[in-house]
């Protein structure tokens, strides 16, 4: 009867630790400078205002996508740890108990539950005629719950404060109003397969009329698409470069420096349809460029 009165005392006192290590975790949890045994600290020490976001396992939230241990330590522990996190608030705790006692603690967060568990295990020792009735070791578990409430009081005074002013900023039939399908349907993208459509692309693009100007007495110059700034639009789509070079720059360079009847010279190069880019020399596109013509090219 000694030693199973021994062994109730050893047991009860193993749940009597954990329940304190527990209750004593979930206390300091707020803030990680409290003193583990008193729950005192200064007023100006704490762990910031978004310690919640960084320091408190927000990742056990998302274990149900991606495979999260929950955070824990070992005890023993030699020294209370520096770290603001779960693991520094769990060490300062286990600190305090005893280097008899191994075991665990663990911590979870699942939102609206956060719970710190402790698990303590110590040697017994019995008497030989006693080994088969009782175990040789005395186990514990104990848990409790994280409870934040000055973060509870500020939640409840922002829903009731935020109810308030949105309460008949809109009625629920305006509301519905507002969610209306589209009556338009997107019109789909255009499709550049000649110069034709390139150049009627352009008048669309720009608000531009095809127009005949006269460079001089003996040439004349057709223009794709001039607009209401007299900025004349020339669209290509296939093309060979020294015709480009020798017949059609010369006309625009001429029209540029006349400068009655155009205000500006844009060339606008589109890709063929079995090509990625438009296939333009560097050196043609500087030529045009020294003669004052802007390049533009559509991919």
């Amino acid at each position: 009867m000694l030693f199973l009165a021994l062994y109730v005392y050893q047991t009860s006192s193993a749940f009597q630790n954990a329940g304190v290590a527990a209750d004593r975790a979930a206390f300091i949890w707020d803030n990680s400078k409290k003193d583990a045994v008193t729950g005192d600290y200064s007023i100006h020490q704490d762990d910031g205002l978004y310690w919640r976001l960084h320091s408190d396992s927000m990742s056990d939230l998302f274990r149900f996508l991606i495979p999260n241990k929950a955070a824990q330590i070992s005890l023993p522990v030699s020294s209370p740890g520096s770290d603001t996190g779960p693991e520094g608030k769990m060490q300062k705790v286990g600190a305090t108990l005893s280097s008899d006692w191994s075991g665990m603690m663990r911590y979870q967060n699942s939102g609206f539950s956060r719970e710190v568990v402790v698990n303590l295990e110590k040697p017994f020792r019995s008497p030989h005629f006693m080994v088969k009735k009782l175990d040789n070791h005395v186990v514990s578990e104990a848990s409790a719950q994280v409870v934040d409430p000055v973060e509870t009081i500020r939640l409840i005074d922002l829903t009731r404060s935020f109810i308030q002013e949105i309460q008949g900023r809109i009625k629920p039939s305006a509301a519905l109003a507002t969610m209306v399908e589209p009556k338009s349907v997107p019109e789909p993208a255009v499709v550049i397969t000649n110069h034709e459509s390139a150049a009627n692309y352009l008048r669309t693009l720009v608000n531009g009329k095809e127009q005949t100007l006269e460079v001089n007495a003996s040439t004349k110059r057709v223009v794709d698409a001039l607009d209401a700034n007299k900025v004349a639009h020339q669209a290509y789509y296939s093309f060979n470069e020294a015709q480009l070079r020798n017949v059609q720059m010369p006309k625009d360079a001429g029209l540029l420096k006349e400068g009655s009847q155009v205000t500006g010279v844009v060339w606008h190069f589109f890709k063929l349809s079995k090509q990625d880019k438009v296939k333009l020399s560097n050196g043609l596109r500087q030529e045009l460029e020294r003669q004052g013509i802007v390049v533009v090219i559509h991919e």
